[in-house]
């Protein structure tokens, strides 16, 4: 790994370029760069088309992003999380910024920033403390400078982290790109949540739900990553493990109260999703 340290007219910059092994690049969530900046005169950064997801925070100072043809202000607390495929530039203002970054891939990246925007993640948003981010970027600069021989390991760990950090902020309904037919997927889901006891087809949904069955199935697959059926049944297995666990009702009233029967098709379900039979899964957790 390549060390640069590095001060000239505009900035000061320690940074890390990173080259992961070939098991990280092709299964693991993996770092391309970290570092650190502070700036010394006002100067731009630009670049495009770069395969690579930058996150980074502003310690001190303030600035620019133009992300995607818009333009936002970021200041001191500030986090900005981007794709690097779409041209964009940053700026610091007079109040010179410090920044703080991380340049990271891998297979699963794009579709959670897809999601992260498709739920109204922002380029930039502020969160109450930069304390988490803070520690994720110290742990991640620590692994990454070590000699330990698990450190590609190590460090998807900590990017998962960043994801379910970024994630949290990923919900605002205001600006996500809310459809007629997403808001009829997320009414479908509510619906299997409370009504999952009962006779539930797909013809009855679409009827329900005024939308062809097919084009319905497409949509909640899109959403949720699962077939309406599938997660019907595991809504149902679900329920059935509670019961199971916790009351003493029988297998076949379990089955009766889940929504799945006969008692024969409630069992080979069960041992399809679990790997167990109902009163097998009902023994080990006694």
């Amino acid at each position: 790994m390549e060390k640069y340290y590095f001060t000239g007219e505009f900035v000061s910059s320690d940074r890390m370029l990173y080259t992961p092994s070939e098991f990280a690049r092709s299964n693991l969530m993996h770092l391309q760069e970290i570092g650190s900046l502070q700036a010394k005169k006002t100067h731009t950064s630009k670049r495009q088309n770069l395969d690579s997801f930058l996150f980074f925070y502003v310690k001190e100072g303030e600035g620019i992003l133009d992300y995607d043809g818009k333009e936002y202000k970021v200041k001191s607390g500030d986090c900005v999380f981007i794709s690097c495929k779409t041209p964009y530039y940053h700026r610091t203002s007079e109040n010179l910024w410090t920044l703080e970054w991380i340049h990271f891939n891998g297979e699963a990246i794009l579709p959670i920033y897809l999601k992260y925007v498709e739920r109204g993640g922002q380029p930039v948003f502020h969160p109450e403390d930069l304390g988490e981010a803070e520690k994720i970027w110290r742990d991640i600069n620590m692994i990454a400078r070590s000699s330990d021989y698990i450190k590609d390991i190590r460090i998807n760990e900590k990017l998962s982290g960043l994801i379910t950090f970024l994630m949290s902020f990923s919900w605002n309904p205001e600006a996500a790109a809310v459809t007629s037919d997403s808001r009829k997927v997320f009414a479908l889901k509510d619906y299997i949540d409370t009504h999952y006891q009962e006779k539930i087809t797909l013809d009855m949904l679409a009827e329900m739900f005024l939308v062809n069955k097919y084009t319905l199935s497409r949509k909640f697959k899109e959403q949720f990553g699962t077939s309406i059926i599938s997660y019907l049944l595991v809504t149902r297995i679900t329920h059935a493990k509670q019961m199971l666990r916790f009351t003493d009702e029988t297998v076949e009233e379990v089955g009766n109260a889940c929504g799945i029967t006969p008692l024969y098709y409630f069992s080979r379900i069960f041992k399809q999703i679990e790997g167990v039979s109902p009163m097998e899964y009902r023994m080990q957790w006694k």
